[in-house]
């Protein structure tokens, strides 16, 4: 679910409508709780094959999820919410006049099936 949720927000919305990633704040949040999420969760995997995993590392494994999931949520839903809204709401020409619906029916299972 995870790698198909960043496809969606990578391709699906801010390779189509880029200058959401350039004008709204919450691109920026989301990467950074991608981006310190995975610095946490490689850092974990791989000294963890060396034998050594400190445990201030460990606390780090299994806590910054509750601050960084919402974050990163929140942040995820805000730009396929505006997406929705703004850019592709104004397509006209069939296949892209679809874009605004699919977002939303996306919105609508997202947090639900994330939250397994």
């Amino acid at each position: 679910m995870q790698v198909s949720s960043r496809f969606l927000l990578v391709w699906g919305v801010v390779h189509l409508y880029p200058y959401l990633a350039i004008e709204v704040p919450t691109y920026s949040s989301m990467l950074i709780a991608w981006s310190v999420t995975e610095v946490i969760r490689y850092s974990y995997f791989a000294l963890s094959l060396s034998g050594f995993t400190p445990r201030l590392l460990t606390w780090l494994r299994y806590n910054t999820f509750f601050v960084l999931y919402p974050i990163g949520i929140l942040s995820e839903c805000s730009l396929v919410f505006l997406a929705a809204v703004g850019p592709a709401a104004a397509e006209k020409e069939y296949p892209l006049a679809l874009a605004p619906y699919a977002l939303y029916a996306i919105l609508i299972i997202y947090v639900p099936v994330s939250a397994r």
